[in-house]
């Protein structure tokens, strides 16, 4: 028996935004520093959904256009894009230390630097629309009248799920984030992933 409209959208949705990206990356550190956790899920959250809703309603057709005519440098932004987000979290590794104390000192941004980034980090991120513009929004074509809004509506719960668990986990595991290894091992991994969606998108891009 095939799954619903509504399990699709949330499987697909879940996996896409499961791996850790830019985004992603913020949502768990600062969740870690317990710094404006609930507004970053909330922004996240509600962008996702936003940009779903977009791609589904018909601007994912649209994009698929643009998307076809520019898929090498779409490809090629978004893997540079990442590439240098992981190694801001490589250079992490050796700067996340008082010279003086040897402790982790958190990135603790006031409200409206929260914002700020996280704009950047969700808007200016080719990344982001690959995943819901372009790939929900397309994949939706398959579904016709309630299935489409099922489907969008699975992908939307999806994105509330992924982040909320994502960003009060972090919170519950702040505690073993006192010792600095811990901070040094989760930047040079996310480091890693990083390197290697930045590889894979970089191969798809076949610009050279």
């Amino acid at each position: 028996m095939l799954a619903s409209p509504f399990a699709n959208g949330f499987l697909l949705g879940f996996s896409l935004i499961l791996a850790i990206g830019a985004q992603n990356s913020f949502v768990l550190r600062q969740g870690l520093a317990k710094n404006n956790i609930i507004f970053i899920i909330v922004f996240c959250a509600v962008s996702d959904m936003l940009l779903i809703i977009a791609g589904i309603a018909g601007i994912g057709h649209l994009a698929e256009r643009f998307f076809t005519t520019y898929r090498q440098w779409i490809f090629m932004i978004a893997a540079l894009w990442i590439a240098w987000y992981g190694l801001t979290h490589l250079l992490n590794v050796f700067k996340s230390f008082k010279s003086d104390s040897h402790a982790f000192e958190p990135e603790k941004l006031s409200f409206s630097q929260t914002a700020i980034k996280l704009f950047i980090l969700t808007f200016i991120n080719p990344h982001v629309y690959l995943d819901t513009l372009v790939l929900i929004g397309i994949l939706s074509l398959q579904y016709e009248g309630a299935d489409v809004w099922n489907f969008g509506i699975g992908a939307c719960i999806a994105s509330i799920t992924f982040f909320s668990l994502l960003g009060f986990g972090a919170t519950i595991m702040s505690s073993f984030f006192r010792n600095p290894a811990a901070w040094r091992i989760l930047d040079c991994t996310i480091a890693m992933i990083m390197f290697s969606i930045s590889a894979k998108l970089f191969t798809h891009s076949n610009i050279f």
